[in-house]
């Protein structure tokens, strides 16, 4: 049985860092969020990923689902638990340092927004960089590295759905910095 979750992706290339592709959390919480809490967790995850890597924000979806299940074990003991599991591209030997800066503001985000104590604890949070390949508004997902010319090279047909209304695609050609 899964537990709840959230989606994550990243944002375009800065100089210093090269983008990763497609990025996924789950956020499973076994502690109940307001709305405002959701879009507020939503936004440091999203910010944490594309601030660490330069990935394009558009590649970053966040899902919240409330756990309900009462039988979840750690260390064998029936506990509450709050987790997030990401889901991403490989990127290599950088990687590991990478989404260790991620965790970390991720991490201090969940406690400034929810709260340390008791149940409010963020009690995990794993990284796996084995997403082979996705696809996302019918298109293959790029490669890591190469959001900035898949980007590029769908540009028209996102300028399309922007001028049509598509929110979503507006904000894509939007600049994607976030503040650090």
């Amino acid at each position: 049985m899964l537990f709840p979750l959230a989606v994550v992706s990243e944002h375009e290339a800065s100089p210093s860092r090269e983008a990763n592709t497609s990025f996924t959390k789950l956020v499973f919480h076994s502690v109940d969020l307001t709305p405002d809490q959701k879009d507020a967790l939503a936004s440091t995850i999203t910010n944490a990923h594309c601030g660490a890597t330069g990935a394009l924000k558009f590649f970053v979806n966040v899902e919240f689902h409330h756990n309900t299940n009462p039988w979840q074990y750690i260390g064998g003991h029936r506990r509450p638990n709050n987790k997030i599991i990401g889901l991403t591209r490989p990127r290599g030997t950088a990687g590991e340092d990478i989404m260790n800066e991620v965790v970390s503001e991720v991490n201090e985000g969940w406690t400034k927004i929810v709260g340390s104590e008791g149940e409010k604890e963020l009690s995990a949070f794993w990284i796996n960089d084995g997403m082979l390949t996705g696809m996302e508004f019918g298109h293959l997902l790029p490669k890591a590295f190469e959001d900035n010319a898949w980007l590029e090279s769908h540009k028209a047909e996102f300028e399309k759905r922007a001028r049509e209304g598509d929110e979503l695609f507006s904000e894509v050609l939007k600049s994607n910095d976030v503040p650090r």
